[in-house]
């Protein structure tokens, strides 16, 4: 059975609540993404065959036993609207080596198994709003996303609209 996956980290509770409070202050048109949705992808990995997915599992628990997947940390600080995808996203700047190490791997892993992987250089983010039409004009909080762990994400239609359910879970270490 193919299904629709990708990599990503999660917010702790901390975290989500100030992403709610900041999604209550939108007043824009558009679609708030449900709380339990909100996460900062590292990979979209598009439609994933059974068998790829165990391959990548492995992958990832062979690495994370290894102590191959790194922890960060990355600031996201800026309210932006881009307009193609029509999205109003909280991003910031990877400068943490250990992050943009933990993007390649993720590629690299998501490329090994024919899996789709990113033609746009890596910007963290974090999507608030989807169908969003403007910029507010609001001052956008600090916030200071630790990953601590790698989750394998299920992206499910259903007629509550996408919801997201974590197949899948690696801890991120500290490096050395």
């Amino acid at each position: 059975m193919m299904k629709r996956l990708f990599l990503a980290i999660a917010p702790d509770e901390a975290q989500l609540k100030q992403l709610t409070q900041l999604q209550a202050s939108l007043n824009g048109e558009g679609r708030l993404v449900p709380r339990g949705n909100l996460h900062m992808t590292l990979a979209f990995l598009g439609q994933c065959s059974d068998t790829q997915q165990e391959a990548l599992s492995n992958a990832l628990a062979r690495l994370a036993h290894q102590g191959r997947l790194p922890a960060f940390e990355v600031t996201l600080d800026t309210l932006v609207h881009w307009s193609r995808p029509k999205i109003l996203c909280l991003k910031g700047v990877a400068r943490d080596p250990q992050l943009l190490s933990l993007f390649d791997l993720c590629q690299q892993l998501a490329q090994q198994q024919g899996l789709h992987t990113s033609e746009h250089n890596f910007t963290p983010h974090i999507t608030l709003m989807r169908k969003a039409k403007t910029l507010p004009e609001l001052k956008a909080p600090s916030l200071t996303l630790s990953g601590h762990a790698l989750h394998l994400y299920h992206s499910q239609s259903s007629e509550q609209g996408v919801q997201y359910k974590v197949l899948s879970s690696w801890p991120l270490c500290e490096t050395k």
